[in-house]
């Protein structure tokens, strides 16, 4: 027997480790998929952003392509670049093209002639000025000879800023007399793509970052660069003296080309996608955390394996239970015969607890009688208890309305009738509240507005308060907590009753309470400048029927029904005295937003 238990206690081990296995696999297969399937909807989510910005970066520099030839028909632009032009001509060309620049709020508009020679030029009276350069080697002056228009992004080689040009030919008479150009900062679009909260920029067609949203990035390479390509952005002088390193995000090398629009970087914790920009061969790229796409797959596979450990540790707890079920029909088989000689003993043993069990039924239902009896003795004295308050001031209402009818005062007598209804109603929700209490009802939590609970305090007690002189400091709080209507009135009511008795012969008594908000709670601290009370007395404090006050001064129930409601919504509250003089109650209530 020793034997088999211990075999079975390997074989339990061992099928134990085989399920811890298995939930690995299957945690890891379904990371797989859920991230998988998260990463495809930010890779579509993703496209259609690039795919707006790519459309309203094509629309920026679309506007442009236009205005050269629109500006080459001009008069001054032919007589710049005729044969036999003068320096009246030349300097007229100038000044127009420097005006067209200032209205247009381009970086620079020039002209050459067919040689590549700039004639004239918005920036001529400037240090940088291109009058007298030569810019037959760039390829915009090629395309616009060739093809009819030249674009190109680069670094100027007389101002050293880079700008993207459009270029078109000057015709005269069917013939071409030179090339306008105008180059067009990129500044603007260069802001726009700082302001994305992921990592955005755009590479030319060799694979060069051109704008980016970390200007460290900005020239370089996203791509292994030809010999062909290189020798060509050399004879341009397109990136001036850039060396053009390879591209680095977080210290690891990205390759960006048309065949990989979308890869995944540095452990999966990055995802890079690109689109095409136009139709100018060049891309705009997206670098973003996949942090959401992970924690996702790590929650869904996480509660999948774990279903799947549930799942199989049942079927091997249901398999165990069947094996030890056929072995104890084994040994039933075996003792049938004792179990036969033992029948009749065990049915005299069920007889005698029948019989016991209706003793206990009998004892249980006298024990429950007893203590409702306790509950109406408590409940009789706890009615004169919370019906103190608002009789009192109600008597002391109907005295100062009285006098104030004989005075001729009737406004102020009606507020006091209105107060006193509002007592009479409070009366009535008390003893309610109470019917409630006996009938052991659930108490009913709901939202209530905390600043309403503690002006129905102090209606009730404001006689009172103001008979004892006695200042009243509130500091409340706009906010909604979980209580049941008419009881945590009850509490401050008790409070504000003893700190009554405790400040009536100081003259200077007051009472603060301040609300605030923590985290999902809503404290209240309430404090008097009275006498507090001792170290004993504050480890029996909310124990009922005990009093600190003379005989005949209370019952010792206020601070414990106070508990007993604070406890039944979900609060807490504790007192201790403070370092200041006086005592403090603080009251913790739950606040309405917390989930529950």
């Amino acid at each position: 027997m020793l034997k088999q238990k211990a075999t079975a206690k390997i074989k339990a081990r061992y099928a134990f480790v085989v399920v811890v296995v298995l939930c690995v696999v299957i945690g890891y297969a379904a990371y797989r998929q859920i991230f998988d399937r998260e990463i495809e909807k930010e890779t579509a989510r993703h496209r259609q952003n690039l795919e707006t910005v790519s459309l309203s970066i094509n629309a920026t520099l679309s506007k442009y392509e236009e205005l050269p030839l629109a500006i080459a028909k001009d008069s001054r632009i032919h007589a710049a670049l005729e044969a036999t032009a003068t320096d009246k001509t030349i300097a007229q060309a100038n000044e127009y093209l420097a005006e067209i620049n200032r209205i247009l709020g381009t970086d620079t508009i020039y002209i050459m002639n067919r040689d590549g020679l700039t004639l004239a030029s918005s920036n001529w009276d400037q240090s940088d000025s291109y009058v007298g350069d030569n810019y037959s080697f760039r390829p915009y002056f090629k395309g616009a000879i060739e093809s009819g228009i030249g674009k190109f992004y680069g670094i100027g080689v007389a101002s050293g800023k880079p700008g993207y040009y459009i270029a078109c030919p000057v015709f005269v008479g069917g013939q071409t007399l030179g090339v306008i150009t105008i180059k067009i900062r990129l500044s603007e679009i260069q802001s726009a793509i700082g302001e994305f909260n992921d990592y955005l920029l755009v590479t030319n067609e060799d694979g060069i970052v051109i704008l980016s949203s970390e200007a460290s990035q900005l020239y370089k390479s996203t791509r292994l660069l030809s010999p062909e390509a290189r020798q060509k952005i050399t004879a341009t002088r397109q990136f001036y003296d850039q060396p053009l390193d390879a591209f680095q995000f977080h210290g690891t090398a990205l390759t960006i080309d048309d065949d990989n629009e979308r890869q995944l970087l540095n452990g999966e914790a990055y995802l890079v996608q690109s689109v095409p920009l136009g139709g100018r061969g060049w891309d705009i790229v997206q670098i973003s955390r996949t942090r959401e796409a992970r924690t996702f797959a790590l929650n869904g596979s996480g509660a999948i394996g774990f279903a799947a450990g549930f799942l199989m540790i049942s079927l091997l707890i249901w398999y165990y239970r069947r094996a030890a079920h056929r072995e104890k029909l084994e040994i039933f088989a075996n003792i049938e015969t004792q179990i036969q000689d033992r029948t009749i003993e065990l049915t005299a043993k069920i007889h005698d607890l029948e019989k016991a069990e209706s003793i206990l039924k009998k004892t249980r239902d006298d024990a429950v009688q007893a203590g409702k009896l306790a509950v109406l003795g408590q409940m009789a004295a706890g009615v004169t208890h919370e019906l103190s308050q608002p009789l009192s001031a109600i008597q002391l209402y109907a005295g100062n309305t009285k006098k104030l009818i004989e005075c001729g005062n009737l406004p102020l007598a009606c507020e006091n009738i209105d107060s006193i209804n509002a007592l009479v109603t409070r009366a009535g929700t008390i003893l309610s509240e109470l019917k409630t209490l006996y009938r052991n009802d659930e108490t009913r939590v709901e939202p209530i507005a905390l600043n309403t609970i503690i002006q129905n305090a102090v209606l009730v007690m404001n006689p009172f308060i103001r008979k004892a002189n006695i200042r009243l400091d509130i500091v409340g709080l706009d906010a909604l907590v979980m209580s049941s209507t008419g009881k945590l009135e009850q509490v401050f009511i008790n409070l504000m009753s003893n700190s009554v008795d405790a400040l009536a012969l100081l003259p200077d008594g007051v009472i603060e309470i301040r609300c605030t908000r923590i985290k999902d709670s809503v404290v209240v601290r309430y404090a008097d400048n009275g006498p507090g009370i001792t170290e004993s007395a504050n480890d029996k404090i909310f124990e009922p029927f005990y009093t600190t006050k003379p005989s005949g001064k209370g019952l010792g129930l206020g601070l414990a029904i106070s508990k007993f409601i604070v406890d039944a919504i979900g609060g807490k509250i504790e007192c201790h005295n403070l370092s200041t003089g006086g005592l403090e109650f603080i009251i913790v209530l739950r606040h309405a937003d917390k989930p529950t």
